[in-house]
Parts: structure tokens; C-alpha cells; sequence
């Protein structure tokens, strides 16, 4: 009865879409060692995707793709927020309607969700989605990426979204397109203390989080656990959000 009454909280988080992630536990961070592991040669900073560690997350949703720059434009259009900086006349440019929206920084990104009444997911609610439910590969899909699963290691831009086949929770381009905003802080050594049920990172910080590598990237920064950060105002053609609730 526990099981079918979580089903039910899961299912009635669903929205048009949004795709349920069902809540359980996963082992969050880096759990492959790399010979620069033991060695001088991977600075400390790079560290901050260890230890792996069981965290549990409760059930909640997470938008199948990245914002569209068609639906932020709704937003923007509602709201008079600023448009990003590449909107001549403040307006989507002609063929990326379908485009994540990026040139956003952690404030136009939390607006947006809460306007659409939801929120950025956390950094573990993140890492959890982008698994999939599969434990200790490097990729959503896998162990390896290429040109035909993700859009990264590439200088011609952002490209339209749920061009690649969706993970094992049916979410899309959850490695490369664009980088995601998280709500959480970034803290170097956040995950020698952190809680094990639904942690939301530190109280405060100077830079957030941000997930899943873009296309301007190469494949180890698409990896499931490579954590990224950038100042809150950051705004960047290679980065974007999607929602959670």
C-alpha cells in the first residue's frame, strides 16, 4: 500500500510537459577513479565531485526539456522582464522558437519557474533526473557520448531541443545542448558533510551551481556528476534552465 500510495504522490505531480522522477536512493558524485586521482595532477577544485554518497530524494517533476526561448518569450512578454541580450526588438530571433533559452542568469531563471509555479530543481534533484535511474555510468545514455546522443564539443551554437533520444526517465538533452541552472550554492566541499535526504546545498554562497555541460563543451563536462559554477548574473549563450516541482 506504501508503494502505490508514493506512485499516486508522483502522478499527481505530473504536468503537461514534465516528466514524474520517482523518489529513491542514488549514489550522488564522482565514483570512478581517473590515475590523476592519485596524483598531483587534478587540482583540488576538480575534486569537488567526491566522495560518492547515498542520498535519498523524494518524488518531484522535472520539465521534459530545457526552457524553450518560445515559452520564455511568454514570460517575458507577461512579466516585462528583460529579454535576453540576443532578442533584437525583443523578440525570439527567426528559427529558435525551439531554441533553449539562454543568455539568462539564476534570477531570470528562478522568475520564470516561479511564474510557471514551479521552482529550479536542486543540485541533487539534478544529478538524480540526469541518471535516470541507472547507477555508476557516466553519461544519461551510458558510458560513452557521441555526435548522435548529445549536441556538445561544438562552436556552432545552441540547437533545437529533444533532438537526442531522452534518458531512461524521458528527459532530454540532459548532457550538452545547454548548461543548467541549479537552485543550490556551490561549496568546493559540500558533499563530505551534506545531508543524505533531499539536500539543498549550502545557505549561502558567491557562485551557483550549474549541471550538464553545453555544446561548447567537451564530453568530461557532460558527465552526469561534473559540477560547474558560475556567479548568479552570469549570462551566456551556453546557458539555460528547465523547471522542477
Amino acid at each position: 500500500m506504501r508503494a502505490f500510495g508514493l506512485l499516486l504522490a508522483a502522478a499527481a505531480l505530473a504536468e503537461e510537459g514534465m516528466v514524474n522522477i520517482p523518489a529513491g536512493e542514488f549514489s550522488m558524485g564522482r565514483s570512478k577513479l581517473t590515475k590523476d586521482d592519485s596524483t598531483t595532477m587534478r587540482p583540488v577544485v576538480l575534486l569537488d565531485d567526491r566522495p560518492p554518497h547515498k542520498v535519498h530524494i523524494a518524488a518531484f517533476a522535472l520539465d521534459a526539456t530545457e526552457v524553450t526561448q518560445a515559452a520564455y518569450a511568454k514570460f517575458v512578454a507577461a512579466s516585462k522582464r528583460r529579454a535576453p541580450y540576443h532578442w533584437l526588438n525583443g523578440a525570439v530571433p527567426a528559427g529558435e522558437e525551439s531554441f533553449p533559452a539562454y543568455n539568462v542568469d539564476w534570477d531570470d531563471a528562478s522568475a520564470y519557474c516561479a511564474w510557471t509555479g514551479k521552482r529550479l530543481p536542486t543540485e541533487a534533484e539534478w544529478e538524480r533526473a540526469a541518471r535516470g535511474g541507472q547507477e555508476g555510468l557516466s553519461y544519461p545514455g551510458g558510458d560513452k557520448l557521441d555526435a548522435k546522443s548529445a549536441r556538445y564539443g561544438t562552436q556552432a551554437g545552441p540547437g533545437p531541443v529533444a533532438q537526442f533520444a531522452a534518458n531512461p526517465f524521458g528527459l532530454f538533452d540532459m548532457a550538452g545542448s545547454v548548461s543548467e541552472w541549479t537552485a543550490d550554492w556551490f561549496e568546493r566541499e559540500y558533499y563530505k558533510s551534506s545531508p543524505d535526504r533531499d539536500p539543498k546545498g549550502p545557505e549561502s554562497g558567491r557562485y551557483k551551481v550549474i549541471r550538464g555541460g553545453a555544446w561548447s563543451d567537451s564530453a568530461p563536462r557532460c558527465t552526469v556528476f561534473f559540477r560547474n559554477w558560475v556567479r548568479p548574473n552570469h549570462r551566456t549563450p551556453n546557458l539555460g534552465f528547465r523547471c522542477a516541482k
